[in-house]
């Protein structure tokens, strides 16, 4: 008898609705921030033109990297 009133609230607890439901929700994110960053593909021939390259790189770079954070914030922590 002891070994029935152990089992069956355990028995019982397994048949039946779940009580907690999980409702998956997707961040809204910006269309503007999942745009591609442009990347130059300029042809070098004299260093200033490479200096010029370099500093395209890294406008990109830099768009890249903030676009990164801002989807970075809106996700939050994960």
């Amino acid at each position: 008898m002891h070994r029935l009133i152990l089992i069956l609230p355990l028995a019982l607890t397994a048949c039946g609705e779940p009580l907690t439901e999980y409702v998956y929700v997707s961040p809204e994110i910006p269309s503007e921030t999942l745009t591609i960053c442009p990347i130059s593909d300029r042809k070098v021939s004299t260093v200033n033109q490479l200096a010029v390259l370099a500093t395209e790189h890294l406008r990109s770079a830099e768009c890249a990297n903030g676009k990164i954070e801002a989807i970075a914030e809106i996700v939050g922590p994960v």
